[in-house]
């Protein structure tokens, strides 16, 4: 009789994660900061949270930067 093995939380998490990074749809930030949080052995709600909030303050930085940026070779070219 073949014993069928079991997978333990931490593997199908992992098996999870290993998917979700392979996915070219979703967000790359988002997925990295899941994994960055679980190798850690810190994945929490809140952690995860605050993560993704540091993510889109970033993201959010850096357009109003290409916004500006874009304004001032406008009005350059004038």
């Amino acid at each position: 009789m073949a014993l069928n093995h079991i997978k333990t939380v931490s593997e199908v998490i992992s098996e999870f994660l290993e998917t979700q990074a392979a996915d070219g749809t979703l967000d790359a930030d988002t997925v990295a900061a899941v994994n960055t949080l679980r190798k850690h052995d810190d994945l929490s709600k809140i952690k995860l949270l605050r993560k993704l909030e540091e993510i889109r303050k970033e993201l959010l930085k850096a357009q109003v930067a290409n916004f500006e940026g874009e304004g001032d070779d406008k009005s350059s070219q004038d």
